[in-house]
């Protein structure tokens, strides 16, 4: 297990220095760079990454990492949000479909997932705004929190800080960033959600051909007992590495999403950058956002091998 972990690491380690490698290949080319050697100024590119030194940017005229700081934990609770909305939905509806094989539950619902991922995000999204935002009134257009309530930040996520608070108003000014969050979060799910449901249905069914599902239903126990008890709980660790790749599609499209519902995050600072053609800012959240995708990745697939126990014996029988 510790030679599989030395790899992992490796291999991690391996991925960022080839992105570090990739963004200064392109700034070298695009701005030119002040040193003749291009290895002598990918060495310093590196020290300045490792001192936390992301260069400053050319608009605002203050240092990347405290823009990064400041943008990128809101774009970390629209993504968790969304994450966690596509687990609660794509579970079930998984399930649904594997128990239901090839019914019209199962149709329907594969029929869901595809219309659900050719779904453009944008789209989706300024049609919600107009349905629920613009017709209906029920929830907020934009932002992250209403003006009415000042809120400082503490975390970056909003339906946190306003907890933090010891404002009289703090429940209020919670709820309301609550409002904020759920447009754009659902928006945000809807393409992990289609992933899960198929991943989760897909595990669900090679666990039910199993010999130990048949026996414990020989045994008179309840289906619904055997399919959580045993079924779910074997399916679900086998879908977790495939899940764990979410979190790039889920980055990604949070940077359409941040644009459409004004969301104060790390994509629309962006998309923002690039209209003002601000390398350094450019070149800093790429990096971030490269960064965490390729770290939770990873760690996502080293803790479903810790506590999935075939992946662990298959891992020793590779090393064996």
């Amino acid at each position: 297990m510790l030679l599989y972990l030395l790899r992992r690491f490796a291999l991690l380690l391996s991925t960022l220095l080839m992105l570090t490698l990739v963004a200064y290949a392109l700034e070298f080319q695009l701005q030119g760079a002040p040193q003749a050697n291009f290895i002598d100024g990918y060495g310093q590119f590196i020290s300045q990454l490792a001192a936390g030194d992301f260069g400053v940017s050319s608009v605002s005229g203050l240092p990347i990492l405290g823009a990064l700081g400041q943008y990128f934990p809101a774009t970390l609770e629209l993504c968790l949000a969304a994450f966690i909305i596509s687990l609660l939905v794509g579970v079930p509806a998984g399930t649904w479909a594997a128990l239901h094989l090839n019914r019209w539950q199962d149709a329907t619902i594969l029929t869901g997932t595809l219309i659900g991922y050719s779904v453009p995000v944008f789209w989706l999204g300024i049609l919600l705004v107009t349905f629920f935002s613009l017709n209906l009134g029920w929830l907020p257009v934009s932002g992250q929190l209403s003006l009415l309530y000042d809120t400082q930040q503490v975390t970056g996520i909003m339906t946190i800080d306003t907890l933090l608070t010891d404002s009289p108003y703090r429940w209020p000014a919670f709820f309301d960033a609550l409002s904020h969050l759920v447009l754009p979060a659902l928006v945000l799910a809807i393409v992990p959600t289609t992933e899960v449901i198929r991943q989760i249905r897909s595990a669900l069914l090679d666990v039910l051909k199993q010999n130990y599902i048949r026996a414990a239903l020989t045994k008179g126990l309840s289906e619904n007992y055997v399919i959580l008890r045993h079924g779910l709980r074997n399916a679900f660790p086998m879908a977790i590495p495939t899940l764990g790749l979410q979190f790039g599609t889920v980055l990604t499209s949070a940077i359409m999403t941040e644009v459409v519902f004004d969301w104060p995050g790390l994509g629309r600072w962006l998309i923002t950058s690039i209209a003002l053609q601000d390398y350094a800012a450019i070149k800093g959240g790429t990096l971030a956002i490269a960064t965490f995708t390729i770290v939770a990745s990873a760690t996502i697939e080293v803790l479903s091998t810790l506590i999935y126990p075939a992946r662990r014996r298959a891992i020793y029988a590779s090393q064996g």
